[in-house]
């Protein structure tokens, strides 16, 4: 009993006493667990910092902004746009470049050519002032710039309204006295347009097309809801930056022929995109009402190439590029444009504009191709027939009429009257057997004209009228004049002398001495 007591004993110190073995510790983490803790803790409050130091530099930066959009300096305009990310580091160095080296070579210049930089310089310094240099003209308004630099301090001196380009840059400038050279996008879309259109007959420059359109598209601006070929410089009362619808339609012309040649759907949308100055009022658009206007700046010009090419832009991005928008603009102006016709032809030769002055050569032929072009649309007979009509005017030459020449005397002056059909290079002579007695030289228009002339003395005379129209063929017409003596003076009545006062006696009466006294 005793022993199985002993025995219970020491089993429970064995389960319970102090020597019993705690077991195993438990594990420590291993350190890649603990390291990535840290690092965890460590991103997020580098991440926290980062997003401190971000806003605070967005917050630096929109400042910076709203500083820039109150600054009417040039440098104000480039800031304003590097900072609103639309120009490059690279560009911004480069634009603020080209205005250092303007402004240091306007202050070597003199004379003309410093005063020719100068108003490239001011117009920008302009633009600047009223806030409308906005990122999108940075690239044309420059372009001027570094053009009108090059010129001013290397080139020779153009001449009044020359044109040049530069290298392969398919961009047009022309020289406007007191203006500077002038990016001029109606010349530089008619090139690009022509050439689009030989791609279309099958004879294509492929490399040169693309490089061309794609540089000329990049000079647009967007002014308002549409992208524009802007002009910047003042011209005819409007100031910069304006537009044509000349040249509006030129470019959609331009760009839906390339699209269509080249299989290149892009222009098309940049085609649609331009379509809205044709939508909007002027000063920002060109919509007349029924008609487009030439320029933005003058709503009441009515110019017929202008309106007409409008037109007919229009009608070619309309069937090229299966445009809606521009089908509902051509159907608008096109009955304006066809009433526009008689109004334009003056009988021998063509205006410029309603109730205007007649056009250049240039002018009316572009005009008669512009006809050619809605004729070739439209199939109307008033646009085929007023083509040849207009075709035929450059064949032929001035009529002139001269009105009888009655009752002409000898020194006493008179009015020869004459009219002629198209204005004119006119020269009036006047002959007798001895050779010319008379010459005069005279530029005219069309229409009746007068000029004073006295004969000389009694006895037959020739009148020769010659006038030469702008397209070169000569029209002449004489008339056969007699001049007689002047009438005689009436002699006047010679006065009567008063009779003699007979002397007649005075009797008086008697004096006392028997006397007559007188």
């Amino acid at each position: 009993m005793a022993g199985r007591r002993l025995a219970l004993v020491l089993l429970a110190s064995l389960v319970v006493g102090c020597g019993a073995d705690p077991g195993p510790e438990p594990p420590e983490p291993p350190a890649e667990v603990v390291i990535a803790e840290n690092s965890g803790a460590v991103k997020a409050a580098t991440w926290r910092a980062a997003a401190a130091r971000a806003a605070a530099r967005e917050a630096r930066r929109q400042a910076a902004i709203r500083r820039a959009r109150r600054s009417t300096t040039v440098t104000g305009a480039l800031r304003l746009a590097r900072l609103t990310r639309r120009l490059t580091p690279a560009a911004h160095v480069r634009l603020t470049r080209e205005l250092r080296l303007a402004r240091a070579a306007l202050g070597r210049l003199t004379g003309a050519r410093a005063a020719e930089l100068g108003s490239v310089l001011a117009t920008v310094d302009q633009l600047a002032a009223q806030r409308l240099l906005s990122h999108d003209r940075l690239e044309p308004v420059f372009l001027v710039l570094r053009r009108n630099r090059e010129v001013w301090t290397r080139a020779p001196m153009p001449a009044p309204g020359e044109r040049r380009t530069f290298g392969r840059d398919p961009a047009v400038f022309q020289y406007y006295p007191g203006r500077g050279i002038q990016l001029q996008p109606l010349a530089s879309w008619g090139t690009v347009n022509w050439l689009a259109g030989t791609c279309l007959e099958g004879r294509c420059p492929v490399r040169r097309l693309r490089r061309e359109v794609d540089r000329l598209a990049g000079l647009a601006a967007q002014r308002g809801p549409f992208l524009a070929w802007e002009h910047y410089f003042a011209w005819g009362g409007g100031t910069a930056p304006w537009i044509s619808g000349m040249t509006q339609a030129t470019a959609v012309s331009a760009l839906a022929r390339a699209g269509r040649a080249l299989h290149e759907p892009r222009w098309y949308r940049i085609a649609h995109r331009a379509l809205g100055a044709f939508e909007s009022p002027p000063p920002l658009g060109v919509d007349g009402g029924d008609h487009f206007l030439m320029y933005s700046f003058a709503p009441s010009l009515r110019v017929f190439n202008g309106e007409l090419q409008a037109v007919n832009g229009l009608g070619e991005v309309a069937q090229l590029a299966r445009d809606r928008r521009a089908r509902r603009l051509f159907r608008r102006g096109e009955p304006t444009a066809r009433a526009m016709v008689a109004a334009a032809d003056t009988g021998a030769w063509s205006l410029y504009s309603w109730a205007g002055r007649e056009a250049t050569l240039s002018y009316h032929q572009l005009i008669a191709r512009f006809l050619g072009d809605m004729c070739d649309r439209t199939t109307l007979r008033v646009y085929c027939a007023a083509r040849a009509r207009f075709s035929r005017y450059v064949r032929e030459p001035t009529r002139i009429g001269i009105a009888p020449l009655k009752g002409l005397r000898a020194r006493h002056a008179t009015t020869v009257r004459f009219s002629i059909s198209k204005m004119s290079a006119v020269t009036v002579r006047v002959l007798d057997r001895r050779g010319v007695t008379f010459s005069r030289d005279l530029r005219l228009a069309y229409g009746a004209h007068q000029i004073a002339w006295t004969p000389p003395a009694r006895g037959r005379f020739r009148l020769r009228i010659r006038a030469q129209g702008p397209s070169g063929p000569v029209g002449v017409a004489g008339r056969r004049i007699a001049v007689r003596l002047p009438r005689p003076k009436p002699k006047k009545p010679k006065a009567k002398k008063p009779a003699p006062r007979e002397r007649e006696d005075v009797l008086t009466e008697p004096t006392e001495r028997g006397r007559v006294s007188r």
